[in-house]
């Protein structure tokens, strides 16, 4: 397991800015959906993921001003899956 503290705001209604990840690195498999932390061309980010049928990607932020992006199977070179987030803690107001 690793801490990523979140930063931005496409996450907002399950992870806001400032919250901490825990990414548990041993699970790195989309096939059961759920919010992962990847590595998208050298960018980390923290996304939904919903793996499509001829192995595509779709990243999805919970924010819906952000819109969902695709990750085609000849661009999966770009993207490294680092673990899936499992728990998260946020601030006390």
């Amino acid at each position: 397991m690793v801490g990523i503290k979140v930063r931005g705001d496409s996450m907002d209604g399950t992870l806001a800015d400032g919250y901490w990840v825990l990414v548990d690195r041993s699970n790195r498999d989309p096939k059961q959906e759920g919010v992962f932390l990847l590595l998208v061309s050298g960018e980390r980010r923290i996304k939904r993921v919903q793996r499509l049928a001829g192995g595509a990607l779709y990243l999805i932020s919970d924010n819906d001003h952000y819109q969902p992006e695709m990750i085609k199977p000849q661009d999966m070179h770009d993207v490294e899956i680092l673990g899936r987030c499992v728990v998260r803690i946020g601030r006390v107001v």
